[in-house]
């Protein structure tokens, strides 16, 4: 079986492919980075409460953009499985052209985003994911990552405010039924939550604009508060980026 490790900014996400569908284990907090050795007990828990065994796992590949965790997390997968684990970067054989002015510093959540969304639709798309930032990513035959908007994510977002207005409060993240709001709460979800989704869509707009038609595939923590109320997707894919690290994988042997 394979293991697809997804490192984000807040949230570890371990997904084990057993040839025909997802165990995805529960989230973790990437925060605080920890040793190789705390690492090898917390992936051992998760393991043993799907009632899963290190020697089942043959193959690993993760996909990290947080340096301080990158290390200390692979040498505990190596050591764990006793498989050098593949670490996905722009030198990877992914299939996919990283059309940027400095390659070596795309993502690699967003490669695996681009990797998985292309093999879906094999034709232009545009790619959400709804993370700690929210980006909105074109990808276009043959299969090329061409252009990116990076946006503030919906909980920083909220953060930021309320961290900044003393007369604010947190709020439920929750689409409001009207962008008028006619108290303290249904106003910040209107400005905060509807408008996030509104930015998404004024960006999938001008995207249209200039690479023509293209399917919209939406994924992250947080598409399925997003994805009831708009019309603008046209794929949901929850494992998108655990999917793209599987067909990397398949591209190294794995």
């Amino acid at each position: 079986m394979l293991l697809a490790v997804d490192v984000g900014n807040s949230n570890l996400v371990l997904g084990i492919w057993d040839g025909h569908e997802w165990t995805v284990l529960p989230r973790t907090d990437t925060h605080p980075v920890l040793s190789a050795r705390d690492y090898i007990k917390r992936i051992k828990q998760l393991l043993d409460d799907e009632s899963i065994t290190p020697d089942t796992i043959s193959s690993v590949i993760i996909s990290s953009v947080v340096p301080d965790v990158t290390g200390s997390l692979s040498k505990a997968l190596a050591d764990l499985f006793h498989e050098n684990p593949v670490l996905l970067n722009a030198q990877t054989d992914t299939g996919m052209e990283l059309q940027a002015d400095h390659p070596e510093r795309v993502g690699a959540d967003l490669i695996a985003d681009a990797a998985g969304a292309y093999a879906l639709v094999n034709d232009r798309c545009i790619v959400v994911d709804f993370g700690t930032a929210t980006t909105v990513m074109a990808v276009e035959p043959p299969g090329a990552l061409t252009g990116v908007a990076i946006c503030g994510g919906l909980n920083a977002s909220v953060d930021a405010l309320v961290g900044k207005a003393a007369q604010l409060g947190d709020i439920p993240l929750e689409v409001p039924a009207s962008p008028m709001g006619k108290n303290t709460e249904q106003a910040m979800q209107a400005g905060l939550v509807l408008g996030h989704l509104c930015m998404v869509e004024g960006l999938i707009d001008r995207m249209r604009k200039e690479m023509g038609s293209a399917q919209v595939v939406a994924t992250g923590g947080l598409v399925s508060l997003f994805a009831a109320h708009t019309n603008h997707f046209d794929h949901v894919e929850p494992t998108l980026t655990l999917d793209g690290l599987k067909i990397i994988a398949e591209r190294q042997g794995q």
